[in-house]
């Protein structure tokens, strides 16, 4: 098994658990004994930490076997999982949630270094660029199925077994699943030696204004694809949709709406990146750009819609979208980096991330008190056709994406 597909499915197997509290834990808070702010706190506290354990994982893999990180990420994984089935201990649970922070950014690191590092080994014509937004696409697809599983898995299994077995479940799956493609993929070795010359090169590309452009961008992604987005479209479903809607003219409550709407993010991180990696190689700068006009011109679309079929459809829309401007940009990140400098790259790239979305997150239950439902919509479409302006930094420059993923 090639490397980086490996590597996606055991960060698959590895988010079962986390997809299990997203999706179950906040409407079985009160029977858990949790409180909403504990609540909140457990499932925005792994986003805090990953500002710091983002940088860790990129030194990491600068100085350990990368295939050792990766095999060490399923385990704590698992480990963190299997603690979630103790809700009434909060400290543990909440610890068990840093623990995940840290799976998460080795894991996350682990799949963009191994896809593109390990396009370079995917022969091309000559004179042609490595077909990296392919990978970068096939591997998120590969890690949605993570996403996906586990919000299938999570009401069954705590309806028909209880939370506790739930969780103990989710960590057996984890440990399951993952452990063959992490064995597969235990001698992986990035052998890159950086020397002091290296060294301050790496300092200077983290400042480089070209880089911190690309970084806002990102930010600006996961405010409103992890945060606005999600948070400000569930709570107008409660809004305008409290006394239910119709799907294609099918009656159905507010929880399926709010369902679809959610599934509709699912639906484009499995399927549609597939696509999307492929638009970004053939036309970086303007996959980039139709993509985002597009997320815009939806979200500002949804801010405004009152039928439910529409509503879904649009939400759908602007992931699809949203998603592929992702890919672009990962991409074009790709294309500066050099095996040297590209761990740490990608975790400030990460850590900024993990900013945006965080604050996204905060955002919309801020926005929605002060100025109501619609306020996160607009802000997001906003916000979108902002990253515009950092366009002319997406587009393609020759930098070999050279590789010793195979």
């Amino acid at each position: 098994m090639r490397t980086a597909p490996a590597v996606a499915l055991v960060t698959a197997a590895a988010l079962l658990g986390d997809t299990l509290l997203y999706s179950a834990l906040p409407v079985n808070a009160v029977r858990l004994g949790l409180g909403p702010l504990a609540v909140g706190l457990i499932l925005s506290l792994n986003r805090w930490i990953r500002l710091f354990t983002n940088p860790v994982a990129a030194r990491f893999y600068e100085r350990i076997p990368a295939g050792m990180l990766i095999l060490v990420a399923l385990g704590l994984g698992v480990a963190s999982t299997a603690a979630y089935a103790l809700p009434a201990m909060l400290v543990l649970f909440l610890a068990a949630r840093c623990v995940w922070g840290m799976s998460w950014s080795l894991l996350r690191l682990g799949t963009l270094l191994s896809a593109i590092e390990g396009s370079a080994s995917v022969p091309v014509a000559e004179g042609q660029r490595p077909r990296t937004g392919r990978a970068l696409g096939n591997t998120r697809a590969i890690y949605g199925l993570g996403y996906l599983g586990g919000a299938l898995y999570a009401p069954f299994a705590v309806e028909s077994f209880g939370w506790e077995r739930a969780a103990l479940g989710a960590a057996v799956l984890t440990l399951l699943l993952g452990i063959g493609p992490a064995l597969t993929v235990n001698d992986w070795r990035r052998e890159v030696d950086v020397d002091e010359r290296e060294e301050a090169a790496v300092r200077r590309s983290l400042v480089d204004p070209r880089f911190r452009a690309l970084f806002l961008v990102a930010s600006a992604q996961y405010a409103v694809g992890a945060g606005l987005v999600p948070v400000g479209g569930g709570l107008r479903v409660g809004e305008i949709f409290s006394g239910g809607g119709a799907i294609l003219a099918i009656p159905v409550a507010a929880t399926v709406i709010a369902g679809a709407f959610v599934l509709g993010q699912r639906v484009a991180q499995v399927g549609w990146t597939l696509v999307a990696g492929r638009f970004a190689d053939r036309a970086l700068a303007a996959t980039f750009v139709g993509s985002t006009v597009v997320a815009a011109t939806a979200m500002l679309a949804l801010a405004y819609a009152h039928d439910a079929t529409a509503f879904v459809v649009l939400g759908t829309v602007s992931f699809l979208s949203g998603i592929t401007s992702t890919v672009a940009l990962e991409l074009a990140i790709a294309h500066r980096t050099s095996p040297a400098d590209r761990p740490r790259i990608l975790g400030a790239y990460t850590t900024w991330a993990d900013g945006g979305a965080a604050a996204g997150a905060l955002g919309a239950g801020t926005l929605v008190g002060l100025a109501g439902t619609q306020a996160p919509l607009l802000v997001a479409a906003l916000l979108t056709a902002a990253t515009l302006a950092a366009a002319f930094g997406v587009a393609p420059r020759q930098v070999a994406v050279g590789a010793s993923a195979r």
